[in-house]
């Protein structure tokens, strides 16, 4: 496996600096974000002339995308905006196939309101999981008509929430062009790291063949910090690399959830972990 990380993790606007900041902390992979190239996260429209200068630049600089960020909100209570973000997940999947880039990350979303990252107990409603299907039934046929990959993974704030859900809402659509981010810290809540080992692995008897790509962040102190750099919190590394490696994933490793200042650290905590993995 080789280490990637979120392009975002780098506060820059510049396709260039990007690239730069990126090969400086010892990378070559990304999973990428078009805010990093000048341009919305979600365009509305597919500007044939900035996508070629993104995948050109990306080109030019010796960087591979292995994935693009696509996030909104399956399950937006807003209808309009839920409208709007299926109209522009369209268009992102036709840029990832412009760009080469072979997956689009999902968010499943929330009935927050106004954030899609916070829980809210509607999650929980048959109707929310009938609108998760609905929505997803349309970007999927995007998808698949580009030929992309949608990558979704367990959110603790988000419909599916836990590796049995993910597992269900896989099967319901049965389709190659529906996998699976995994991302060890995304398995736990507050409060639920006694279990660590057991909770792993069931998520990977669950989920391991349908992995896209997967992430390394770190499990955080407490709800209100949730998540760590890499080598500073409370998931089990060495057993998540190793399951990771037993289920025959063999692409890269995306390094988020931390500041650019906590790359170098968390880079050689990782670089040391796969190889003991």
């Amino acid at each position: 496996m080789e280490l990637s990380i979120f392009s975002r993790t780098y506060h820059t606007t510049d396709l260039a600096e990007t690239c730069g900041l990126i090969h400086a902390d010892g990378m070559r992979h990304t999973q990428f974000n078009l805010a990093n190239a000048g341009m919305k996260t979600l365009p509305d429209e597919f500007d044939e002339q900035r996508i070629e200068a993104v995948r050109f630049g990306l080109k030019v600089c010796g960087i591979t995308a292995d994935a693009l960020t696509g996030t909104f909100n399956l399950i937006d209570p807003d209808l309009d905006a839920r409208e709007a973000g299926i109209g522009q997940f369209g268009i992102q999947c036709r840029i990832a196939k412009a760009l080469g880039i072979p997956i689009v990350t999902l968010c499943t979303g929330s009935k927050h309101p106004s954030d899609k990252w916070t829980w809210h107990e509607d999650n929980l409603l048959a109707s929310s999981w009938d609108d998760l299907l609905r929505s997803t039934e349309r970007i999927l046929k995007d998808a698949e008509a580009n030929g992309i990959v949608l990558g979704v993974e367990t959110e603790a704030s988000n419909i599916v929430n836990t590796a049995q859900k993910a597992r269900r809402y896989l099967d319901t659509f049965g389709s190659q062009n529906l996998k699976i981010i995994m991302d060890g810290a995304n398995l736990f809540r507050a409060g639920e790291t006694g279990r660590m080992r057991e909770t792993l692995n069931e998520a990977f008897e669950l989920l391991g063949p349908d992995i896209a790509i997967a992430h390394a962040k770190d499990l955080g102190p407490s709800a209100e910090h949730p998540f760590a750099a890499a080598g500073k919190g409370v998931l089990d590394f060495p057993y998540y690399l190793k399951l990771l490696k037993n289920s025959g994933y063999d692409g890269t490793l995306v390094m988020h959830g931390l500041e650019p200042e906590e790359v170098p650290e968390s880079f050689a905590f990782l670089t040391e972990a796969l190889k003991n993995a």
